[in-house]
This record gives C-alpha cells, structure tokens and sequence, in this order.
C-alpha cells in the first residue's frame, strides 16, 4: 500500500532539515513533490498488476492499439518529481536515505583521496 503525501513530505522535510535547507515557505512545493511521489508508487502499484502494456481504445474511426493510460500518469509523475526535486535542491539519494555499504561510494572516494594535483607542462616559447 502506497504511503499517504503526509508520510512522504514528512520524510522530505526530515532530510531537508538534516541538509539544512528547509524554509516553512517551501512547503507547497514538498506538497507537490509528496503528491508526485505518492502518485509515482501507486502507478507503480498498478503497473505491476498488469499483464498488457497497451488497450484498445474506441475512436470515431474505430478501434485502435493504444499505451496503458497507468504509463502516461507515471511519466507525468516522475517528471514532476525531477521538476520539484530539482526545486527544492534535493537528489534522489537524499530521499532514498544513505547507502551504507556501496561498492562504488567507497571506491570514489578513496581515488578522490588519492588524488594529487595535476601538474601542467607549458612549451617553452
């Protein structure tokens, strides 16, 4: 069961307030990312369920083969949520939490340790 917009803005306002960017001015747009998110999971939900990914539409000249109308609803969502996370400054690892023990995190960060200053040889004129 898709959790309510409630849940999700407070999760988003949590990890706002631990970056320290959260202002009570934001909170229609957490609410409008709360709402894509929701909507998001439950096209995801239904997307799931489906065995088909197209269905027959009536038209004025008949039938045709038409995409599920669950996949434009989750497009539309994950747009909105690009949109307001974008807005709001946030990632997408912000709100999934942290990853513990990732492979390539760790290995970045070593060779972002590593590194050394780049030297520059300039042709002598």
């Amino acid at each position: 069961m898709a959790k309510t917009v409630a849940e999700y803005k407070k999760d988003i306002v949590k990890q706002m307030k631990a970056h320290k960017t959260y202002s009570a001015g934001l909170d229609m747009q957490i609410t409008g990312l709360a709402s894509a998110m929701r909507n998001l999971e439950m096209a995801n939900d239904q997307i799931d369920g489906l065995t088909e990914t197209t269905v027959w539409e009536e038209t004025r000249y008949g039938s045709k083969l038409a995409p599920h109308p669950v996949f434009k609803i989750a497009k539309e969502a994950q747009d909105m949520i690009t949109r307001q996370m974008k807005a709001l400054g946030l990632t997408a690892e912000d709100l999934a939490g942290e990853i513990e023990d990732d492979p390539l995190v760790e290995m970045t960060k070593r060779l972002t340790r590593k590194r050394k200053k780049s030297i520059v040889i300039k042709p002598d004129k």
